[in-house]
């Protein structure tokens, strides 16, 4: 890791759905971009057509020393898509209910002063990206997690409206629903090697493992380690779901019979049904295939 220095261009590509204020958001943030040592930074809204990436690439093609993605988990899923492999840092300004990258890398979460002059004192870093296709769609970055099954239909399931209400228990909520949900057959197969059949209700492909509520799905994970942890989950009603639900809570999953844990480069999963897909807490399709793979050192961060 090396210390962030002061450049001369920063730009804060932001979702205006979750800026309030925005002049006083720029005001507080040329006010610590002065602090500490640099220019005043420009502010570029997403759009519905463009959710962060297109914004990113810009910012970088004209010379931008810094690009800070100010919103949700798909906003910094966006801008990180685009940043990879530029050389040129990004920070995280998160807003929302999961704040995934952020909590990820230590970074403090729904509040801009904070975040803003922890990025700047931060120093860069080299993190990895997942890669994830479904079936033959465009293959496309995570930064934490990409799942089948109960974790996509949770997500689904949750109102915007319940999520700004309630934040993270209206994802619990959500997936209590979910439970009765059947589940699918899933032939799993990590680094080429022999596949692994078995009934589950969801296999997760994550970068790092830390989420709301002082989980950490996966202690051995490091958002730095150059591999992917696939974890299968195959528990059976609620008395099975309340004992993995403890083992991950307590940090005690590895090797149980219902939760399945694989460290990985790449990895590859075939259900036979279609069920539904999530990226970074963004459902996205129903599918019957996963590829995913690791990106090391894809991405630099000021954290």
């Amino acid at each position: 890791m090396t210390t962030s220095t002061p450049g001369t261009r920063p730009v804060i590509v932001y979702n205006p759905l979750k800026v309030d204020d925005l002049d006083a958001h720029t005001r507080i943030a040329a006010s610590i971009f002065q602090a500490h040592g640099w220019a005043r930074p420009e502010w570029v809204a997403t759009t519905a057509e463009d959710h962060g990436a297109g914004m990113a690439r810009r910012a970088v093609d004209s010379g931008a020393d810094l690009v800070c993605v100010m919103g949700g988990d798909g906003t910094v899923r966006e801008v990180a898509s685009a940043m990879a492999h530029t050389g040129v840092p990004m920070g995280v300004l998160a807003l929302g209910t999961g704040n995934l990258l952020a909590r990820n890398l230590g970074l403090p979460h729904n509040d801009f002063k904070a975040s803003l002059t922890a990025v700047l004192e931060g120093s860069r870093r080299a993190v990895d990206l997942g890669r994830v296709r479904f079936d033959e769609g465009a293959e496309m970055c995570f930064t934490v997690i990409a799942g089948m099954g109960l974790d996509a239909e949770a997500l689904a399931g949750t109102q915007s409206r319940s999520k700004e209400r309630i934040g993270w228990l209206a994802y619990i909520v959500s997936g209590l629903r979910a439970l009765t949900q059947r589940g699918f057959s899933a032939e799993t197969t990590v680094d080429g090697r022999q596949p692994v059949t078995g009934r589950c209700q969801m296999v997760l492909a994550c970068n790092c493992g830390l989420l709301p509520g002082g989980i950490d799905l996966v202690p051995e994970a490091r958002i730095d380690d150059g591999r992917l942890d696939l974890m299968t989950f195959s528990p059976s009603g609620l008395v099975g779901w309340a004992a993995a639900t403890l083992r991950a809570v307590t940090l005690h999953h590895r090797g149980h019979r219902i939760i399945r844990h694989a460290s990985a480069y790449t990895g590859l999963v075939r259900t036979d049904r279609k069920v539904l897909t999530e990226v970074d807490g963004d459902p996205v399709s129903m599918a019957t295939t996963m590829r995913v793979r690791v990106d090391t050192g894809a991405l630099l961060v000021l954290a």
